[in-house]
């Protein structure tokens, strides 16, 4: 299992092949680089640590959340966990943090985890400044007996994999793409909240999504999507956006039709998983467009979760 520690532990842990990043979104580059730190810690017979950091330092220094993570905090962890990396250790990113220098980062992290090796990416850059790139952060873990290994990125359609990739694709409304690049769909989760039951008055009961405001969100669209609800899974149509035909387009919403469904499940935890997109969010001229254009998203999306296209 897992070891987690949410800040400096004040006790030493065994020594470690260790990798560090922000990790947002635990895609499949940051998966290849945690599985080689994990092989090279069980080769040499010590633990594997994967060395996080929360808020983003991005957010931290820009002060805007809005709208950004890819995950929130824990289903970093619980991505985290699940890569069977032995150790995580999720440091505050505060001021203190932000004004360390490589060096002093690194320092730091020995004497508390003393590190056997250290594995980042090619374009990996540590400390204040982020001037702790390739050269420097190699001149400071050879003064400290440390090895360190840059790796190459992973790459897919021949582009490399990262997290500002998938915010690209998300923004695009590309959630096939963005599978790709996590290896798994792209997921919202949260609560089931009582809505303004426009849908139920039109004859399509919607579940009305409590989302956290600070994960990204796809592209305003309908999309294909299987929802896990209890863990089973029921096919739907999901509409991520202002809903223009009712709203004044202040705030986006995710509402949710499962398809041949109609149980009560109001407050809920729900997992919607993106398929992929069927079309834009617009503003109907009539609600009798409406409900005709919602019976063509629901054939549509009932053709792509049977078949796949």
């Amino acid at each position: 299992m897992t070891k987690e520690y949410q800040d400096w532990p004040d006790h030493t842990l065994e020594p470690a092949w260790a990798t560090i990043g922000n990790f947002d979104g635990v895609h499949l580059g940051h998966q290849a680089l945690i599985n080689r730190v994990i092989n090279q810690a069980k080769s040499d017979g010590v633990q594997s640590l994967v060395v996080t950091f929360w808020p983003h330092p991005r957010v931290f220094f820009t002060k805007t959340v809005e709208g950004y993570y890819l995950n929130n905090q824990k289903e970093k962890r619980d991505l985290l966990a699940a890569s069977g990396v032995d150790t995580v250790l999720c440091l505050p990113f505060d001021q203190s943090l932000a004004d360390m220098n490589t060096k002093e980062f690194i320092a730091k992290l020995n004497s508390i985890v003393p590190l056997k090796g250290l594995i980042v990416g090619e374009s990996f850059a540590l400390g204040k400044g982020r001037l702790g790139t390739g050269e420097v952060l190699q001149k400071v873990c050879d003064d400290f007996g440390i090895k360190c290994v840059h790796i190459s990125p992973e790459l897919f359609d021949g582009q490399v994999i990262s997290s500002q990739r998938i915010r690209q694709a998300l923004d695009s409304g590309d959630v096939k793409l963005v599978a790709s690049l996590l290896g798994r769909s792209f997921t919202l989760s949260g609560y089931v909240a009582p809505g303004r039951q426009e849908g139920t008055k039109l004859g399509f009961p919607t579940a009305n999504l409590y989302f956290d405001s600070h994960r990204k969100l796809p592209r305003f669209g309908v999309y294909a999507c299987l929802v896990d609800l209890d863990g089973k899974f029921y096919k739907g149509v999901t509409n991520v956006g202002i809903r223009p035909t009712f709203d004044d387009g202040l705030s986006p919403s995710i509402e949710t039709l499962l398809l041949d469904f109609d149980d009560n499940i109001y407050y809920k935890l729900i997992h919607v998983h993106f398929i992929e997109n069927i079309r834009d969010e617009v503003k109907f001229k009539s609600i009798a467009d409406l409900v005709e254009q919602i019976n063509i998203d629901k054939t549509n999306a009932r053709r792509i979760l049977t078949d796949g296209t």
